[in-house]
């Protein structure tokens, strides 16, 4: 199956369907098929890992298909703030989340903040995109420690690296 055939046929699935039936290295495959090219482009020179920005991108959005990826363009799970974001979507449960207009504004909007001065010293000194993801916690990336953050993505880095084989594009 090709890419365009996979991402064709998945993108048709209703997200419990997808979540259900479809396995981890299908969901993978698909996520890195549909928007690799944008992560590509987007980390070079950054010092950012691509397979843990994408692991971390996989698990804030369901694999592309959470409500705030599919609304708002939202791949991190960033909550609107109207100094800073122009637009938002609002959710089922009344949460504003910060929207953009495409998926690679909102990809783009991850890398961002993940050069946010605070993230320095992870994404410079890491050497391993599971250390990076730990130092973007440490930062204050998230408020759960960062082994717990890690610990879902961990298997998707191993999956992506296996996909894309590089580590930081310079």
């Amino acid at each position: 199956m090709t890419s365009a055939e996979l991402i064709s046929y998945l993108d048709k699935l209703d997200r419990a369907t997808f979540n259900a039936y479809v396995d981890a290295d299908t969901k993978v495959r698909y996520f890195v098929d549909k928007f690799g090219a944008i992560f590509i482009k987007g980390i070079k020179g950054t010092g950012l890992f691509l397979s843990g920005v994408m692991a971390q991108s996989i698990l804030e959005s369901g694999y592309g298909r959470s409500n705030q990826a599919t609304n708002a363009n939202n791949f991190a799970g960033v909550k609107y703030n109207k100094n800073i974001h122009p637009a938002y979507w609002t959710g089922g449960d009344g949460t504003k989340w910060a929207k953009w207009n495409t998926a690679e504004e909102g990809i783009n909007n991850h890398i961002k903040t993940l050069l946010f001065d605070r993230y320095k010293n992870a994404r410079l000194n890491a050497k391993s995109p599971e250390e990076q993801i730990k130092g973007f916690v440490q930062a204050g990336y998230d408020t759960i420690s960062p082994s717990a953050y890690l610990r879902p993505i961990q298997g998707n880095i191993s999956r992506i690296r296996k996909l894309l084989p590089f580590g930081r594009i310079e």
